[in-house]
């Protein structure tokens, strides 16, 4: 009555590709006349399948569609029926994972399709026999009619006729439409336990405590995309013509404007048109939700995966700002020394140099150049490594290596102060050898100077010894020059995170990352484009 549709549920329709078993046995045989008298189709399956199964998930009639004050007396207000509707909702919730959580849960559909038509078949054979052993009477052996038993000759029958023992084309096609059926049955009930799905999706959607009207396609799209249905749900014509309000043959004006743009759907009202969609039509099998179950799997675990390696970039780029906490602290006790220096000012204030050469008093430029070995090197060389000049550490092996060179080729100027044997010298002094030269010479670099010798001068001392608030923007100039250096064609994100050209992601790229469907990614696009 009024605008509630009253249409019952008769036989679930079935896959109209899926040919009835009947249909194919026109050969004049006994087992086309045996599998036609038993009916084998799909009122048969259809007859046989749990009723309760549905009726635990028929959705209730919202309250936007009440429009005949079907509720119960003293339930009138929006309020008190949505109260109403959520308790409703958490008893079904419990119903529904009470049978979820139970082996049987869709026990019926095995029945229907691996069993009945198995079982049918070997009770016919059964019946067929005993009546042939009864009319055999007194000529049939009685030492046969004594070994029979009925109930071994039935489990014989059922195994040789089991789906999986079926060999002929006629048996395959028979077996075929009762899992066809089944797939589709299945589906159904799968489909409308996913609410809590749709739901979220759903939500994804709303303003103003609604989904507009015109919206709701989105919704659907989204929907299919999330369950990766790969468009079987959005493209399905039942779908369609639901939401578009053509299934409301005889159904009052006021249904009717419910279809209209700009008129906001609460999600009980969305549902209650799907489910019962889903509940009278086919729309989705459970393979094809299986496979999506599959997908979706997967790329969540890939989705963990790549949030696992912003997480490790995160933590990695916490660490980096502890290590420059702690560098700027090194340097501000190394740059008082530095500054303090009596070398190191002459080279800033003097307009000497540093070379590396060991220069004896009397020789042309000694009044020129600092001495290659004492503190104002170390002092160098430390501020070099904590600049992350790799080349500037000395190792054993290296300072063994130069001292080798120095006793073989005493021209070589590059080796250790106790290689060179430098008078006043000790053997614990630094010497400005080629690490350091070159650790330098990346720092000139930097500075755009022109010539990168490695020689020290005032003038890039100036640049280089910054106060410490200014020393880990003079690192990252260097981490700069020297990534650019070694360049190999790889870029980075802000995460740290490997990219793989400079184009920036397409929309099912971004979806992926951000985890959520399409259809939102452009609604939240067109929604945007109106707040501008």
């Amino acid at each position: 009555s009024g605008g509630v549709l009253r249409t019952p549920r008769q036989v679930p329709m079935m896959n109209s590709r899926v040919m009835k078993a009947g249909q194919l046995l026109t050969m004049n045989d006994e087992v086309a006349k045996i599998l036609r008298g038993l009916k084998l189709d799909k009122a048969f399956f259809a007859d046989r399948i749990r009723p309760e199964a549905l009726q635990e998930l028929k959705p209730t009639i919202p309250f936007e569609l009440d429009i005949d004050g079907q509720i119960e007396e003293g339930r009138n207000s929006r309020a008190q029926h949505k109260r109403d509707s959520i308790r409703r909702s958490n008893r079904k919730k419990l119903t529904v994972m009470k049978v979820v959580t139970q082996r049987n849960t869709d026990f019926d559909i095995y029945l229907n399709e691996a069993v009945m038509p198995v079982l049918a078949q070997a009770l016919d054979a059964l019946c067929r026999q005993l009546t042939k052993m009864k009319q055999q009477g007194d000529c049939l052996d009685p030492k046969v009619r004594e070994r029979f038993n009925p109930l071994t000759w039935l489990g014989q029958q059922l195994l040789r006729r089991h789906p999986k023992c079926a060999r002929t084309p006629r048996r395959q096609l028979l077996y075929k439409g009762f899992k066809d059926w089944a797939d589709w049955e299945k589906g159904r009930r799968e489909m409308l336990r996913t609410r809590e799905d749709v739901q979220e999706v759903f939500g994804h959607f709303m303003l103003r405590g609604g989904v507009s009207y015109e919206t709701i396609w989105d919704v659907l799209v989204a929907v299919d995309d999330t369950l990766k249905l790969d468009g079987c749900f959005k493209n399905n014509r039942e779908i369609q013509r639901a939401m578009q309000g053509q299934n409301l043959q005889g159904a009052s004006l006021q249904w009717k404007d419910r279809f209209q743009n700009g008129v906001l759907w609460t999600f009980e009202e969305f549902w209650y048109h799907l489910a019962n969609t889903l509940m009278m039509h086919e729309v989705v099998p459970y393979s094809v939700l299986a496979r999506g179950a599959e997908r979706k799997s997967i790329e969540l675990k890939e989705q963990q995966e790549w949030m696992e390696k912003v997480r490790m970039a995160e933590d990695e780029k916490s660490g980096e700002e502890e290590l420059k906490r702690h560098l700027t602290q090194e340097y501000a006790v190394l740059y008082q020394k530095l500054m303090a220096n009596p070398q190191i000012q002459s080279m800033i204030n003097e307009g000497k140099i540093l070379t590396g050469d060991y220069m004896r008093q009397g020789d042309i430029g000694y009044e020129y150049e600092v001495m290659p070995h004492g503190d104002h090197i170390q002092l160098l060389a430390e501020f070099l490594i904590l600049l992350g000049l790799e080349s500037a550490k000395k190792k054993e092996e290296e300072v063994h290596e130069s001292a080798i060179k120095a006793s073989q080729s005493p021209s070589v100027f590059r080796a250790s102060a106790k290689a060179k044997k430098i008078e006043g010298a000790k053997e614990e002094e630094r010497y400005w050898d080629d690490g350091l030269s070159s650790a330098w010479a990346m720092l000139q670099k930097v500075h755009h100077v022109e010539l990168c010798d490695g020689v020290v001068d005032g003038e890039v001392l100036k640049q280089v010894l910054v106060p410490p608030v200014g020393f880990n923007l003079l690192r990252g100039k260097v981490e700069y020059e020297m990534e650019r250096k070694a360049d190999n064609g790889q870029k980075f994100d802000d995460d740290g995170l490997l990219l793989q050209s400079d184009e920036k992601p397409t929309k099912e790229q971004l979806a992926s990352r951000l985890g959520m469907t399409i259809s939102r990614l452009e609604w939240l696009h067109k929604l945007f484009e109106s707040f501008l």
